[in-house]
């Protein structure tokens, strides 16, 4: 509770001199002209410009959740005969923008992803599964709908394309072959998904304050018999300009998902609580913490922009057990040309 309220604290004391303030024009080349590292597709690039970037993230769970509360190690076993114990998740994602015109840019991006999970059976007692493997790729359209003073906003139409792996598996010690894994081990969604968006942002002399909603819309079934659950993503933000290199932000964000529409037949959902599909539903709450470096005009490293945000979350609640988020992070690094 100490550690929700000082953030939320951080958060609003980040937006106070930003909504107090009369209003400014907007520039992009400021630390704050572009959203935290970890809203994609929060801004537009001039005609002609090019952003290269690399994001790493780290997702850390900890603990099985049901509702809005934990279970003991005690209560999972009493459920499932597999319980899971902790889920690493680091995913490395490239990305490429493309300023059309001055109303429109084009960005993609896809990642990897390397996950490993500790669980307890009462088979194999306590052992480790490792994955790594590719993600899907996401390809986006930005149009500008409002460019007025200090003000922005602008909507994005983009598709998942299913090039990641969703048909996973590994040993376990009491098998001599591999089995499929459960669908938190799962990079790839193996289906087209839309990905539809809205941003708006407003900017002084002090900072920027902007947010953003976008939904995940899944079309079809994978070859494994399943349908990912869509997906809606929340977030709002305050970046404050501490100097002209220099950066913090502070942002709530805010996700819900509905559970997978069919199932892999070849998964038990008695068996672990990752192998459920339909009641892995859920929502959650964080609060990221951030800071941005852009290197200045004039230096060797002009262009250069280097990004960290912290994920707390502060909010979960799910309706079948499913693993807790524990703590989050992203760092990132981008180059405009």
């Amino acid at each position: 509770m100490v550690r929700k309220n000082l953030l939320v604290a951080l958060l609003l004391a980040t937006a106070a001199p930003l909504v107090a303030q009369e209003e400014a024009v907007w520039s992009s080349m400021r630390p704050d002209g572009r959203a935290p590292l970890g809203v994609s597709g929060g801004q537009l690039l001039d005609l002609g410009q090019v952003v290269v970037g690399y994001r790493f993230t780290k997702m850390n769970s900890r603990g099985i959740w049901l509702g809005n509360d934990s279970l003991t190690f005690d209560e999972t076993l009493e459920l499932y005969p597999v319980a899971p114990l902790t889920l690493e998740n680091l995913t490395h994602e490239a990305s490429l923008a493309y300023g059309a015109t001055d109303a429109l840019t084009l960005t993609a991006a896809f990642t990897f992803s390397q996950r490993r999970r500790e669980q307890y059976s009462e088979i194999d007692g306590f052992y480790v599964t490792d994955i790594a493997k590719l993600g899907d790729l996401e390809v986006s359209a930005l149009y500008r709908i409002l460019d007025q003073n200090a003000y922005r906003a602008h909507v994005q139409l983009g598709a998942v394309v299913p090039i990641g792996s969703t048909d996973v598996t590994a040993e376990t010690p009491s098998s001599s072959v591999e089995v499929p894994l459960p669908y938190d081990m799962r990079p790839g969604a193996g289906t087209f998904a839309l990905r539809p968006g809205l941003t708006a942002a407003v900017q002084n002399e002090f900072g920027t304050v902007g947010a953003q909603i976008k939904g995940l819309l899944y079309l079809g079934t994978n070859s494994e018999g399943y349908s990912p659950g869509d997906r809606l993503d929340l977030t709002g933000w305050a970046s404050y300009k501490a100097n002209e290199s220099f950066s913090v932000s502070g942002r709530v964000h805010y996700q819900a998902w509905r559970g997978i529409d069919g199932a892999d037949a070849r998964l038990n959902p008695l068996q672990d609580p990752g192998n459920e599909s339909y009641f892995l539903k859920g929502e959650r709450v964080d609060l990221p913490v951030g800071v941005n470096f852009t290197m200045p005009e004039g230096s060797a490293l002009a262009g250069h922009r280097i990004s960290l945000e912290w994920i707390f979350p502060v909010h979960q609640e799910y309706d079948a057990p499913q693993l807790g988020a524990d703590w989050g992070m992203h760092v990132g690094w981008e180059v405009v040309f």
